[in-house]
Order: structure tokens, then sequence, then C-alpha cells
């Protein structure tokens, strides 16, 4: 048995009028004592209705503490470390939540158990993408499968034990002591970066597969390229600051790229031999993709080869472009 500790949930957030408040209830629903929580929202400006909703929410539930602190910089990473700054002295955990997510029941309580109990610094849960529409459907399914994601064990789930990130995370408070706050120049990798300096420092992060918090992917292909062009360039950032990948998997995305223009230039000019391993590569996508519509019995799925082939190149795209800009980040502790 655990004493249930206070904890700060920091969400950033950003024009989520429709959302943080099913985020807020999500997060309440459960036996965590509310008298022990408090939860505060770093608003990037939003201009719709976010900040109203939230005070609305605050005057109507006087059970739970509501915080609303103005995230000046409007960026994720600004806004995490102005929550964590704002967080309520006795605070001992940090959760973090975005505003756009809806969580399991008791979500808080079974973060800080598995934290408490394994006696990690960070610990999370599995992101499960869940589609709307048959684009969804398709991207979800790519983010689920490893020719998507390589061997990310939050993506792929199954698995419970001490990994190199999690998804969101809860945190025991000194960790960010020890190691400083989220870096923005990050973004929007920061996650993954601070969990990097989280290990490097001999700290511990666990994955528990049974914490499950659904994902809804982006909703256009012109959106998911872009998300996943910055999380190339975050992820170059973070591999400039320490001087390395934490995982083979990041390393796949930019050499495959090189690699196209090879062949490509090869089948030009060389020999149509050389577009044998692209053929292969397009057809073992679309392998894929038939098992996966046969096995979930949805052909939205169907969709997954460009969308497989729009995360791996525009990921690699970001990686290469921002490695080509050859600045570097100063290894620190602090931001």
């Amino acid at each position: 048995m655990y004493e249930l500790k206070p904890v700060s949930v920091i969400i950033p957030a950003y024009n989520e009028e429709n959302a943080i408040i099913p985020c807020l209830k999500s997060l309440m629903d459960g036996d965590y004592p509310l008298n022990k929580l408090e939860f505060i929202i770093a608003d990037g400006g939003s201009f719709d209705r976010t900040l109203e909703v939230l005070r609305e929410f605050a005057s109507e539930n006087k059970d739970v503490t509501v915080k609303i602190v103005n995230n000046a910089f409007k960026t994720q990473g600004y806004g995490l470390n102005i929550a964590i700054e704002n967080a309520d002295i006795r605070s001992e955990i940090i959760l973090r939540a975005d505003a756009h997510s809806i969580y399991p029941k008791n979500y808080i309580l079974d973060c800080v158990k598995t934290l408490l109990k394994v006696n990690a610094d960070n610990a999370g849960g599995v992101m499960v993408p869940v589609g709307k529409t048959p684009f969804q459907k398709a991207v979800a399914f790519c983010m689920s499968h490893p020719i998507g994601v390589g061997n990310a064990k939050f993506h792929l789930g199954g698995y419970s034990g001490f990994v190199d990130t999690v998804y969101l995370g809860c945190f025991k408070k000194n960790i960010f002591e020890k190691v400083g706050l989220f870096d923005p120049r990050m973004t929007p990798n920061e996650d993954a970066e601070l969990n990097l300096r989280i290990l490097k420092s001999g700290g511990k992060i666990y994955l528990n597969s049974n914490i499950r918090i659904e994902y809804f992917p982006r909703n256009t292909m012109k959106k998911l390229i872009l998300q996943y062009f910055r999380y190339g360039r975050g992820r170059c950032r973070t591999f400039k600051k320490h001087g390395r990948f934490t995982s083979f998997r990041q390393i796949m995305p930019p050499s495959w790229v090189i690699l196209t223009l090879f062949f490509i230039i090869g089948t030009a000019f060389v020999s149509k031999l050389f577009a044998i391993p692209l053929l292969m590569y397009l057809f073992i996508l679309l392998s894929v993709s038939i098992k996966g519509v046969l096995r979930n019995k949805d052909i939205g799925i169907l969709m997954s080869p460009i969308c497989f082939i729009a995360m791996h190149y525009s990921w690699g795209a970001g990686f290469l472009i921002e490695q080509m800009k050859g600045d570097r980040f100063k290894a620190t502790q602090s931001n």
C-alpha cells in the first residue's frame, strides 16, 4: 500500500474550448483524492473560449484546484515549464497531460501507483491511436505497427518494464531539480529529450502497458506530413545536443531518404535494377496494409501505404534539413 502523494497535473493548451473540460473531467474520474490534486493549465494565448470555460469550470468545482497560467512564449515546452514552476510547493509528483486527450478511469491513480511501486523517476502508459475517419484509421494503424514506429514500446503496447521513453509521463518532482526542466528548443521532441537526460543521470523510466491513453491522429495528409517533419527536426536537435541516438529506429528514416535518392539516381543513370529496393519497399507496405485490412476488417486501412510513406519521408527529411543547418545545442542540465 502506497501513500498517495500530492500531484500537480500540468496541461499546455491553446484554443481547446471544446476539449479542455472533457479532458479535466476524465482526469478527475477516479479514486484519487481531489484535495491532493491541482490542475495547472498553461494557456498559450487562446483566442477562443478556452479561458472562459476554464474559469466557469473552476467556479463550479470548488473541491479541486484549477490554476491558469500564461504561456507568453506559446510553445508546448515553455508551457510545461511555466506550469511546473507554478506547481504547489507541497506537490511531490508532476503528471503531464495533453488537453485534447481523454484519459481512462483512474489514470492518475494508476500512474502514481506505478511510479511508486517500481521506484521510477517517470512512469507512463501506451498511446492508443484511434481513428474516426477512414484516413485517421489508416494513420492509427501505421502508428501501431513496427513499420511505422519501429520498436517504440509505448506505441506497440504489450510490454511493461523499464524503457527509454513513455507517452506523456508521471514524474517525481525532484527529478526536475536533478536534470532540469523541459528544453523548449527540442520541440516537439522535448519529452524524449527530457527522458534521455533522466536516463543519463542514472534515473529510471517505466512503461505500464495496462495504462492506455487514446490519441486521435491528424485528420489530413498535410497535417500528418507537417507533424512528422517537425518530429524529425525535433529528434535531430536532440541528437545535436546529446550526440547520440537512443535507438536504432531513429536512424532509419533519414537513412532511407538518402538511400531513396541514391536508388532514383541509379535507376535513371545506371541500371533499372536500382529500382528493386524501392519496389520491395512498396510491396512490403502494400502487403502489411492488406493484412491489416483482413485482420481489422476495415477497408480504410488500404490507405496506410501512403501514410507510411508520408511518415517515413517527412520524418527523415525533417531530420536531414535540420542537420544541414549545422548549429549545435549545448548539453546542459538546465534550460
